[in-house]
């Protein structure tokens, strides 16, 4: 059997004429029981008496309809509260669906337009619930991620065709400015392998092809042996680095993908701590946790760009990262490395220094997700 269906309207003029027969009932029983009450229980001088006179000199219909009309309110208020409270459960449901949650519905026992937004609360729940279970919500990363892409290989690829061009359409070129064209386009087309090969490392592990080795490792001697490594680039840009590096800190872990991790906080110092002539590297043990800070002393990180320094393509001044040979994606992907190490990173930047903090479990408590 078909429900009938009523409107809002209706449903609100139907209980609004409801609440005016019941209060011209209670009204009308009022009058008559005072009626009946003065007629039969009050004498003339009575103080009471004086009140009936009153609604004598003010008339019957006027005394029914002063008391009728807040009857009417307060009846029509209580016929109607259940639509309050059907006001707050869609509002409650917009607001979970506002806040992301898809999966708690809204259920209003009606047939009318409260009912139908009810039912297109649900629909529209399910219809994102199942979005995000597919993945679309990921096609405008997909598409933001191309028009970077895009642009950070046509950048060092335009740089590489054009002085390419120059020497070949110029044959009188000397040879010196042909060495010197030839060594920009050189130097680009590093920067543009190194991209193609971190945007390679990127995908390997979105896509979990990533292969984390549980080892223990000494992080100590790991980081002094990184440090040695990394000289030539200290001295390169005259900056001193200077080790604060308890012993025996052992985790668990891929010692390589770790290694990567600091060298790209490393590399970050270098390019951008020129000016402050020290870069520290310190590694102590804290609670159940190792702690590493990488701290440089060159210009401060605009404090709008630090919940940012971590996403993709984010470099903050263009033009200086392209001088630097910077890509954009070092502290993503060191990032990525960390958490799954169930480890943590986090930077701290003010005018006098910039430190990059990286926290992991310490010895075998916490073992690293197998990708």
């Amino acid at each position: 059997m078909v429900k009938r269906r009523h409107s809002f309207r209706s449903k609100m003029l139907g209980l609004l004429g409801l609440g005016m027969l019941l209060a011209s009932i209670v009204t009308y029983l009022l009058y008559k029981v005072l009626q009946f009450y003065y007629r039969a229980g009050v004498k003339y001088e009575d103080p009471l008496a004086q009140v009936r006179y009153f609604i004598r000199e003010i008339g019957d219909i006027n005394f029914f309809l002063i008391v009728f009309a807040p009857i009417a309110i307060l009846f029509f208020y209580l016929l109607t509260k259940r639509y309050a409270g059907y006001f707050r459960e869609i509002s409650t449901g917009i607001h979970y669906l506002a806040s992301g949650d898809f999966t708690r519905h809204v259920h209003i026992p009606s047939n009318d337009e409260f009912a139908d937004i009810a039912k297109d609360i649900n629909l529209a729940s399910e219809m994102l619930q199942k979005a995000v279970e597919r993945g679309d919500f990921a096609e405008s990363s997909k598409d933001q991620l191309v028009l970077n892409l895009a642009h950070d290989l046509r950048t060092p690829l335009t740089s590489v065709l054009g002085y390419l061009d120059l020497i070949f359409r110029d044959e009188q070129m000397p040879q010196e400015q042909m060495r010197h064209y030839a060594t920009i386009a050189f130097t680009k087309s590093q920067r543009l392998e190194k991209l193609i090969d971190e945007l390679f490392e990127i995908t390997r592990m979105n896509y979990g092809m990533v292969n984390i080795e549980q080892k223990v490792i000494d992080l100590s001697e790991l980081l002094v042996q990184l440090n040695d490594e990394m000289y030539p680039s200290f001295e390169k840009n005259e900056l001193v680095a200077r080790c604060t590096i308890a012993a025996q800190l052992v985790i668990v872990g891929d010692g390589e993908l770790l290694a990567r991790v600091f060298e790209n906080i490393l590399t970050n110092a270098i390019r951008y701590g020129g000016d402050g002539h020290f870069i520290d590297l310190n590694a102590y043990r804290e609670g159940d946790e190792v702690v590493v800070q990488i701290m440089n002393y060159g210009d401060q990180i605009p404090e709008e760009a630090l919940p940012h320094i971590f996403e993709m393509f984010f470099t903050g001044d263009k033009a200086r990262t392209h001088l630097g040979g910077g890509t954009g994606l070092g502290l993503f992907i060191a990032k990525n490395i960390v958490e799954k190490h169930r480890g943590t990173i986090s930077v701290q930047s003010d005018l006098i220094r910039t430190c990059f903090e990286v926290r992991l479990p310490n010895g075998s408590r916490g073992y690293p997700e197998s990708q």
